[in-house]
């Protein structure tokens, strides 16, 4: 009888010690929603010195803005939420424009 509870209790031992070596012997794998490709990247940081307008969303009409981003030089009568989706997307995080031309023609695109 002694001997019997031994024997189990070392089939367990040696069972619990197989199984505690596979686990570390089996390759770990990660789940892929947890994979750093996954992973949503921060937006680049855009260098803005070179782009004195920026055309955003201001109490919901288009609007301008140079140096003060505060207060906008220019405001219109356009409001952001008849334009298309994307664009209203655009203008929520600003439209940096790098020079008049640019800036004439895209406040052209959104008013028409």
């Amino acid at each position: 009888m002694r001997n019997a509870v031994i024997l189990t209790l070392v089939g367990i031992l040696v069972v619990s010690l197989i199984t505690i070596g596979v686990a570390y012997a089996v390759p770990q794998t990660v789940p892929p929603e947890m994979t750093s490709s996954s992973m949503p990247e921060p937006p680049p940081i855009e260098d803005t010195t070179g782009y004195p307008y920026l055309l955003r969303n201001y109490e919901g009409k288009l609007a301008v803005f140079t140096d003060d981003l505060v207060q906008p030089d220019m405001v219109f009568d356009v409001y952001v939420r008849t334009l298309p989706e994307l664009d209203q997307q655009e203008l929520q995080r600003g439209v940096r424009v790098q020079s008049y031309e640019e800036l004439t023609a895209l406040i052209e695109d959104y008013i028409s």
